[in-house]
């Protein structure tokens, strides 16, 4: 079954309309003001989600995306492919690790993030090129994911964000900061130049910056 509007379609099983309709009516609420930032008047298709109700179909996604293509993340719930959003539905979604408790405002939120990874790759130079930090960046800072604030300064090295990102301990918090260090301090086309191809950034001159612009803003010390 589906529902839709002029940006999303939304499968559903038989029974979870009720459902779909409020999801469907959050991201509308959230749609203009993204797609604004990404200064999209239109998506080149209409963003399909769709919710899995069956863990191992999910699993198979993920393993196929190649985003982890040696074992599945059991975190992971949520994932943007061919600009199409997969998410498990709302009860095992609350069932995967780190995400018990989970509220309908945080499944909406991240329903938000992933919308946001669909309208970064509208606007990417080069699609084959979406190195995660500042897409996760981006992703949870415009879904208001601020559970992911830090209160300290970050302590990894550039190399574990470049290519160890979903690996890397603390890594969504550390993309939330210096993107929101970036949003603080440059315009929002200097922003976008720099989404448009994130490749070309100096990921520890970021770190760096990001570091001082925190201990200055939230007089943070190092982590310990």
């Amino acid at each position: 079954m589906q529902i839709a509007n002029d940006v999303f379609e939304i499968s559903f099983n038989k029974g979870d309309e009720q459902f779909a309709q409020k999801v469907l009516g959050v991201l509308e609420h959230e749609q203009k003001c993204i797609m604004d930032f990404f200064e999209l008047d239109k998506m080149s298709k209409k963003v399909r989600i769709i919710f899995y109700n069956d863990l191992q179909k999910f699993i198979d996604l993920q393993t196929q995306n190649g985003k982890y293509p040696n074992r599945y993340q059991g975190w992971n719930v949520a994932t943007v492919k061919n600009g199409d959003i997969h998410i498990l539905n709302f009860d095992l979604y609350r069932k995967a690790p780190q995400h018990e408790g989970t509220t309908f405002e945080d499944y909406n939120k991240t329903l938000t993030h992933e919308f946001v990874h669909a309208c970064h790759e509208e606007i990417l130079i080069d699609k084959n090129i979406m190195p995660p930090l500042l897409m996760e960046g981006i992703a949870t800072q415009l879904a208001g994911q601020t559970k992911y604030k830090l209160k300290s300064t970050i302590d990894c090295e550039a190399r574990d964000l470049i290519e160890n990102f979903y690996a890397t301990r603390f890594s969504y918090a550390f993309a939330y900061e210096i993107m929101g260090y970036l949003l603080d301090t440059k315009t929002h086309e200097e922003v976008l130049d720099i989404l448009r191809a994130p490749q070309n950034v100096d990921v520890q001159e970021l770190i760096d910056n990001t570091n001082e612009y925190l201990t200055q803003s939230r007089s943070l010390s190092p982590r310990k």
